[in-house]
């Protein structure tokens, strides 16, 4: 299936509600779509990336490898939502291993594609850009609020 299909699917995400509908049309005809199997592991913790995903049908789940046998499960994704920027951003490392929870269809959109946008269209790249900062914010608050849970039920468990 054309990537364009899954227009209505990306503006389930209230982040791209600034994108015009052409400025979606464009973004999206540097996607590719791209399927996973319930089970089956799409970014693996720790492995190189090129390619952020924006899921448009079916779930993800994200989760941190703690120690070998340890596997810490951080959250559940759904339509709209989108994973793996950092790799497009820094050129780091995954941080997180992310699965397909469902059967599910991702639109892929790659570093080439990402330094093309840049070239192209300096607008389209900032609003994307824009989104990416946000959404490494909200993640960013969100890993601290648990850090402060956790570091208080230590604190009370070491006075109790």
């Amino acid at each position: 299936m054309d990537a364009s299909n899954y227009l209505a699917k990306i503006k389930l995400n209230p982040k791209f509600i600034d994108f015009t509908k052409e400025e979606l049309e464009e973004f999206v005809s540097y996607c590719k779509v791209e399927t996973f199997e319930k089970g089956e592991m799409i970014i693996k913790e720790g492995s190189k990336g090129d390619k952020f995903y924006i899921i448009v049908e079916g779930q993800a789940g994200v989760s941190k490898s703690i120690t070998e046998e340890v596997v810490f499960f951080i959250t559940t994704l759904n339509e709209g939502e989108f994973f793996g920027e950092m790799a497009i951003l820094t050129n780091h490392p995954r941080s997180a291993n992310v699965f397909a929870k469902t059967d599910i269809t991702l639109l892929s959109f790659d570093s080439i594609a990402y330094d093309t946008l840049k070239r192209e269209n300096k607008l389209l790249f900032s609003k994307l850009n824009s989104i990416f900062a946000v959404t490494l914010a909200e993640r960013l608050y969100k890993v601290e609020e648990r850090i402060k849970l956790i570091l208080k039920a230590s604190l009370i468990k070491d006075i109790i």
